[in-house]
Formats: structure tokens, C-alpha cells, sequence
């Protein structure tokens, strides 16, 4: 059995977390959508109509639970998107993972093309400008001050030559 690190586990949870609420609004909104049951045949309130009292506390009760539907949807697309994130979290944990050493000096020449690490979830494609003892200095948007820099544990994978490479040792 593989072993789970626990970026995957936590990304598990929020998955398991966004499918239930997922489920949850969809049968709020069901229940919602029965509750217009009564009016379904266009019938408008009659006012002074011995029935209009109830019509209304029907349609207020209708439209409540509508809202609370809409509400719940919106908290399980959060929840998705948050899942979504932790996700792509774990994903970036794999390949640091399964590295069997970290990347150096030698890994890199000035041209390669390497896929890097920006944020906690978020990769950039760069080429490689420079090769520094600690970091690479990559061709930024602007060039000169603005090339960016990121430690060598940043680089997820490298290519040379159309080659991609995501461990040092392959």
C-alpha cells in the first residue's frame, strides 16, 4: 500500500468534507424546489381569498428555504475550492517526495527550462539564466532586475534538450 503523506491526507478530508456538503445542498435545494409544489400552476395570491394568509407563509417558507439552498451551495463551492487547493498541495508534496536527493549546482546549465514552485500552490515555467551556488536566476518578465530567483528545492522538473527530468538522479 502507498504511503499518504499528510498533505494527501489533509486534501482527502477536505475532498470527503466538499462532497458532503455538496450533497447536502443539492438535497436542500430539492426539498426547496417540492415546496413550490402549490403554486406551480401559475394560480396568483387572491387577496381577501380565505387561502391568502397560508399562500403567503407558504411562498416566504419556499423562498427561505431557497436561500438557505443558494447559501449551502456557495459553502460547498468553497469547500471545493479549497479541496481543490490542498489537492494541488499534495500534488507538489509528491514530487518533492519522491526525490531520492535534493537538486544542486550541477543539475542546472544557463538555457534549461525548469518548472518551479512560485507559491504554496502555484508553478511557473522558467529558463534558466543563471546558475548561482544556493539559487537559480531565471529570465523574468522584464529581464535585468526583475529576473526572478528561487532555491533550488523551488524546482519541481528541468528540461534540456526536450528531456524533462523531475529528480536529479533520472
Amino acid at each position: 500500500m502507498e504511503q499518504q503523506t499528510p498533505e494527501r491526507r489533509e486534501a482527502d478530508r477536505l475532498q470527503q468534507r466538499a462532497d458532503e456538503l455538496k450533497a447536502k445542498a443539492e438535497q436542500m435545494s430539492e426539498r426547496s424546489s417540492g415546496m413550490y409544489g402549490r403554486f406551480a400552476g401559475g394560480q396568483p395570491l387572491l387577496v381577501g381569498h380565505h387561502s391568502y394568509r397560508s399562500a403567503v407563509r407558504d411562498r416566504d417558507r419556499a423562498d427561505n428555504a431557497t436561500r438557505r439552498a443558494i447559501e449551502a451551495r456557495q459553502v460547498a463551492d468553497r469547500a471545493q475550492a479549497k479541496a481543490n487547493k490542498a489537492r494541488a498541495a499534495a500534488d507538489l508534496a509528491d514530487v518533492t517526495a519522491s526525490r531520492t536527493q535534493p537538486w544542486q549546482r550541477s543539475d542546472f546549465r544557463p538555457g534549461d527550462v525548469v518548472t518551479v514552485r512560485t507559491f504554496h500552490t502555484c508553478t511557473d515555467t522558467y529558463r534558466v539564466k543563471r546558475v548561482n551556488a544556493k539559487t537559480l536566476t531565471l529570465e523574468g518578465p522584464g529581464g535585468g532586475y526583475d529576473d526572478p530567483k528561487r532555491e533550488y528545492d523551488r524546482v519541481l522538473s528541468r528540461t534540456r534538450d526536450g528531456v524533462t527530468v523531475t529528480s536529479p538522479t533520472e
